[in-house]
């Protein structure tokens, strides 16, 4: 599928979200996918993301998850015009958009990579949280299904960084997160920091997420 679009326009609305505006061919996007997420949203998912590495969150998963773009030009009415790369996201030295690969059908590999990362969620909850009774995917799911309906009710379609942030940040009502370990006191100490300004971050397969360059939003020279 990510061949076939070699290029797409997105707009920046009221909501400060990039949405998919045009695409290069005919390809059906449908609605709940056509959020963009920019470079510095990623760098937010990021470090959100850091904690479930230690629960078997791969690079892969993220990865695959999305279709990756880079600012080709810059257009009227808060668009811009942006080109598919084939670059991957931890090796990029640009900063880069990225769309859902689930463009098609509504199944592959973003819906591949929710599961992932609702599963790791909910595993790190449970070391984390001294419920009664631990809690499953299956009550976090159905939590954050109920919260979808009601924000569509009332906004419309749900932008995937939000979609991933409320996973990401899920807990359930009525808990805090105590968090344990020296992995979390350094994560508190870069809070007001931003991210990993100087470093990156490793996973355990050894892939460098470099992304000093999120800082800028260069246009790409075509």
């Amino acid at each position: 599928m990510s061949d076939k679009i070699e290029w797409c326009i997105a707009r920046l609305k009221n909501d400060y979200k990039w949405w998919l505006e045009k695409v290069s061919n005919d390809t059906h996007i449908d609605s709940d996918y056509a959020g963009i997420i920019d470079p510095r949203q990623f760098e937010y998912l990021i470090e959100l993301m850091l904690p479930l590495f230690d629960y078997g969150l791969r690079n892969e998963f993220v990865e695959g998850a999305f279709l990756k773009f880079r600012i080709l030009a810059e257009l009227s009415d808060n668009r811009i015009k942006l080109e598919f790369t084939p670059t991957k996201i931890h090796v990029s030295e640009e900063p880069l958009f990225l769309l859902p690969n689930n463009i098609a059908d509504n199944e592959g590999p973003y819906a591949e990579f929710i599961d992932h990362i609702i599963r790791f969620r909910v595993k790190l909850l449970n070391d984390s949280i001294d419920f009664k009774v631990p809690i499953n995917t299956e009550e976090v799911e159905e939590t954050l299904r109920e919260r979808y309906q009601e924000r569509y009710m009332e906004k419309g379609n749900m932008h995937v960084f939000d979609e991933i942030v409320d996973i990401l940040e899920y807990t359930p009502e009525g808990y805090d997160i105590v968090h344990k370990g020296e992995f979390d006191e350094e994560l508190d100490e870069r809070e007001n920091e931003g991210y990993m300004e100087d470093e990156g971050f490793e996973t355990e397969e050894g892939a460098d997420w470099d992304n000093e360059e999120l800082q800028k939003l260069e246009i790409v020279e075509q």
